[in-house]
């Protein structure tokens, strides 16, 4: 029987979450703000002690045999279904070890939501969870589990078929992830579209100086910002490439990508023999963020998955931004910045040159994007992801 909701000033949640996303701490600091406690529970750290936990892993499932029989054969169903492939057994393992130690915490802590964000292997576990403790269960869909990656392969698909059917919401935040579920034929009553929000107030930096002298900018020299990934997805070369073609046609700028990736040695031998200025920063903190885009002129985020949180932020402290017309949109074109064609490396050359050479339009477009991004602001997404937590919970008492 489920437990009783406490007072909202009681509320406790646990985060279950696949990787550190900047995302998750933000959204436990605005839900606190609200009277929510929320302990975050990072399953990356918890990889490093599957030896030791597969006593603990075996007891799980014997509960669970004895709990919740139909769950067990259900998740063994899609294992076999996907075929016997190592990597599917292994991270079907995997997914029983993180829930034994999950559970084990869940034990020791009276939480009253479980919050996954991810549907693997974040959104498995909590559903493992449910299964033994019949606690709310809301997953967040976030890119790899719900685009292409996913959806072109058979287990992933699977697992994230699991996760959604068996789950008491599902919070989406993109528009083009939304129709993806809905075209799987997922339950449209459990789909909650909740874009991501940012802390509008933490990118209203304007004192970047300091930061250019220590890049080697100069004053005079107009900054593209590359802030996603190195990873090919984002679009990294797309980005040089343009970057190549506006250098033959304009001195005053450098490229800098703000960021880590593997593609970073490779990307760094491409700049040079385009002949293009880049500044490669490697790894930022988080918090150092908001003076890499106050130091910018241009953003520029050329993702195949569209434009998400670097697209805000980039909104956020006032600056145009230009993409590509796929995925995720949060730009509107000729308004707040710029969208091209996906893989339109010729149009993103020619939209940064515009920019480049248009200080006045640079500015109106980042006036634009600011005034547009305060309806993303994080406090609005944390206020409609509680109302969610409250109705997951009456419909569990009732």
């Amino acid at each position: 029987m489920a437990t009783k909701m406490k007072k909202e000033s009681n509320i406790r949640v646990l985060f279950l979450s696949s990787s550190r996303h900047p995302i998750v701490e933000e959204l436990k600091r605005e839900l606190s703000r609200l009277s929510v406690k929320v302990t975050i529970l990072y399953l990356q750290d918890i990889r490093t002690i599957i030896l030791r936990s597969a006593i603990i892993s075996l007891l799980l499932l014997v509960k669970l045999l004895r709990r919740s029989p139909y769950i067990v054969l259900r998740f063994m169903n899609i294992v076999l279904k996907s075929g016997l492939k190592i990597r599917n057994i292994m991270n079907s393992t995997l997914y029983f070890i993180l829930a034994s130690f999950t559970h084990k915490m869940l034990i020791k802590n009276d939480f009253d939501i479980i919050h996954a964000f991810w549907s693997y292997p974040a959104g498995i576990v909590a559903i493992l969870i449910k299964a033994l403790e019949h606690k709310p269960v809301v997953i967040s869909v976030l890119g790899y589990d719900v685009d292409e990656r996913t959806l072109n392969d058979t287990f992933l698909t699977n697992m994230l078929k699991f996760a959604i059917e068996n789950c008491d919401a599902v919070i989406v935040a993109a528009e083009n992830h939304y129709h993806n579920l809905l075209s799987r034929e997922v339950n449209r009553t459990i789909l909650h579209f909740i874009p991501l929000g940012v802390n509008v107030t933490r990118f209203n930096e304007d004192y970047g100086l300091p930061l250019r002298k220590k890049l080697g900018i100069s004053e005079d020299e107009v900054i593209v910002l590359f802030v996603p990934h190195l990873r090919d997805l984002y679009g990294p070369e797309d980005f040089l490439r343009a970057a190549g073609i506006v250098s033959r046609k304009v001195q005053n700028v450098c490229f800098v990508l703000a960021g880590d990736g593997p593609l970073r040695e490779y990307l760094k031998a491409l700049a040079k023999s385009l002949g293009v200025k880049a500044v490669f920063t490697g790894h930022i903190n988080f918090h150092d963020m908001p003076l890499y885009y106050a130091i910018a002129d241009i953003v520029c985020i050329p993702s195949y998955a569209g434009q998400g949180i670097s697209a805000l932020e980039a909104m956020a402290a006032g600056k145009p931004v230009i993409g590509y017309k796929t995925g995720t949109i949060r730009i509107t074109d000729g308004i707040d910045g710029f969208l091209v064609q996906k893989g339109d490396i010729r149009g993103l050359a020619e939209k940064i040159l515009l920019l480049i050479k248009d200080s006045s339009l640079r500015c109106v477009m980042g006036n634009n994007a600011r005034i547009k991004v305060s309806q993303y602001d994080i406090s609005l997404c944390a206020s409609r992801i509680l109302g969610l937590y409250k109705k997951c919970a009456e419909r569990r008492m009732a």
